[in-house]
């Protein structure tokens, strides 16, 4: 690998499925064409202990209970998990956390709208992902790049998705078209035609993911998730959930689109929770059924289905819904960024390695036709605390 402009970037990710922390490593450099070159050295997945997960969830789904005290703790409570993570990742692989020039960090989502709202006469949009980036820094010893959806926001963009300049520079090809799909507890893709230039590509989230299915088995069996979908598979559709659950305005709305658990949280499902004449496994196939109906109809409205579709993210360990996704995409090959050399669970950790990258180097970090944002900027804010 060149070592020009090289640098050795670890990346954490923590998603709305809140199904752990997310670590990874990789040497970004950039070669002699201009083109950036990726070498991923090692990679894991930490669990987020009960308590805090549960923490985040209340904050989460019921932002109208929520205290002040419980969002500064987590601010400071994260970065410590943060810390052992990014220590165990290095023993793991042999690396001196000193040699590690930066560190990305996502941070928690707990609440994301950027649709403008008024105060005080200002429309104003907002995005809030915590976890202290200044505690970050002074614990692991290392520059912090965080806060990476605010500047976009600012310039009336949606803050997200973020992953497209990763998806673009890694995973595009001149011949083909490609879709990247993440599914986790909400599901985006990245459209790119073959042989596109960064603007021409589009990205947004289609609808839900993992989240909530995942609440439906809380729920009913008190387990975190649906292991390969047999709950789904061993139930039947309930029509009159599925219409109602798909006459939501976003799933059709058009791109720039962003959402999370604001609009999709258990208030969507809970009628259908509570209602005896349904049964369990037959809510979770719904909403199985729903995920997989969302995440396709966007592709047939606004991408070409003849493309190859690089999926990731913890819902893609779902077979029952990879099923699905092929009976209604027939025309697509979905494969998994696996075969790509990047591991499912951790691709979003690399994009916001790859991100502190673009960042330290002066460089853009969103797309402009995916996020509408009026200009390019640069996205994150560093904390060097050293």
């Amino acid at each position: 690998m060149n070592d020009s402009n090289s640098m050795l970037i670890c990346g954490l990710m923590t998603g709305t499925s809140l199904d752990g922390i997310d670590c990874a490593l990789a040497k970004f450099s950039v070669d002699s064409k201009g083109k950036h070159q990726m070498e991923i050295i090692s990679s894991l997945t930490d669990e987020m202990p009960f308590e805090i997960k549960d923490k985040i969830s209340s904050l989460i789904v019921s932002p109208d209970k929520v205290h002040i005290s419980d969002i500064s703790m987590l601010n400071f409570a994260l970065p410590k998990l943060f810390d052992s993570s990014i220590r165990k990742l290095c023993s793991e692989s042999g690396t001196d956390i000193a040699d590690i020039v930066a560190v990305g960090m996502h941070g928690q989502t707990i609440w994301h709208d950027p649709t403008a709202d008024r105060l005080r006469n200002m429309s104003t949009a907002s995005t809030l992902q915590i976890a202290s980036a200044s505690v970050l820094s002074a614990l692991s010893g290392t520059k912090v790049v965080a806060d990476f959806r605010s500047a976009d926001i600012a310039l009336g963009g949606q803050g997200a998705p973020l992953v497209p300049i990763f998806d673009y520079n890694f995973l595009s090809c001149a011949d083909e078209d490609i879709i990247t799909l993440n599914i986790g507890g909400i599901s985006n893709i990245t459209i790119m035609p073959a042989g596109c230039s960064e603007e021409e590509i589009s990205a947004f989230d289609t609808g839900p993911g993992n989240t909530l299915i995942d609440y439906a088995m809380r729920r009913a069996y008190g387990r975190e998730y649906d292991r390969d979908g047999k709950i789904a598979r061993s139930g039947f559709l309930i029509p009159d959930m599925l219409e109602e659950l798909m006459s939501l305005p976003y799933i059709k709305s058009k791109p720039p689109k962003s959402t999370g658990r604001e609009l999709f949280n258990p208030d969507l499902i809970r009628q259908f929770m509570l209602d005896n004449r349904y049964l369990p496994e037959d809510i979770v196939r719904t909403l199985t059924e729903y995920t997989a109906l969302t995440i396709a109809e966007n592709i047939k409205i606004f991408a070409s289905e003849k493309a190859t579709i690089i999926a990731s993210g913890g819902g893609i360990r779902n077979l029952f819904l990879k099923e699905l996704l092929n009976e209604k995409l027939p025309d697509s090959k979905i494969v998994t960024s696996d075969e790509y050399g990047i591991e499912g669970d951790t691709k979003e950790a690399l994009c916001f390695a790859y991100l502190a990258y673009r960042r330290l180097l002066g460089l853009h970090g969103n797309v402009q036709s995916v996020t509408g944002a009026s200009g390019k900027v640069l996205c994150g804010i560093i904390a060097d605390s050293r």
